[in-house]
């Protein structure tokens, strides 16, 4: 008996080690067909998504559009301002086979503390009060799109949404 408590025990640490080692990735890659040509301007895209480094969902810290692809992410953005490099926000661009509408209705229902509106036409959520989006590249921000380009890589992509974060730690 003292054995049977001693391994069910040992499952259960190591069910919870799993757990916290094995964080659940915020999006799936958009699938990549094994017949690309090199040639051609879907190999290009491929590469990038596949070089793409995919965050946990707790990293992110806000939810995934439920049926949106990453087509790439960038990590460890920089740029020089008055001769000192800055951090600027990691960025996830996804596509989502659903409409502009859907996709904000979406994010409308699960960003409760996110401001909302529209930029120049272009619905956009951001944190932390004020946004500015020609002078601020701090602010985390959502930016709904429709799709304009033809996506070999995600034919059903009718929209797309740029995610700009600051990993939560």
């Amino acid at each position: 008996m003292m054995k049977v408590i001693s391994v069910m025990t040992g499952f259960f640490w190591a069910t919870i080690l799993c757990g916290l080692v094995m964080a659940e990735p915020f999006a799936p890659l958009v699938d990549i067909p094994d017949d690309l040509s090199s040639s051609n301007i879907s190999f290009l895209e491929a590469a990038t998504t596949q070089k793409s480094v995919i965050p946990s969902q707790e990293e992110v810290g806000i939810p995934a559009y439920p049926k949106a692809r990453i087509l790439f992410t960038q990590m460890d953005n920089r740029i020089e301002q008055a001769g000192v490099l800055a951090d600027l926000p990691n960025r996830i661009f996804m596509g989502a086979p659903d409409t502009v509408e859907q996709v904000v209705d979406f994010y409308k229902d699960h960003l409760e503390k996110w401001e909302f509106r529209e930029i120049d036409g272009v619905p956009t959520f951001y944190k932390n009060g004020e946004f500015d989006p020609e002078e601020d590249l701090d602010t985390p921000r959502i930016i709904i799109s429709p799709e304009t380009a033809n996506r070999s890589l995600m034919p059903s992509s009718q929209t797309t949404i740029d995610i700009y974060y600051v990993p939560v730690n």
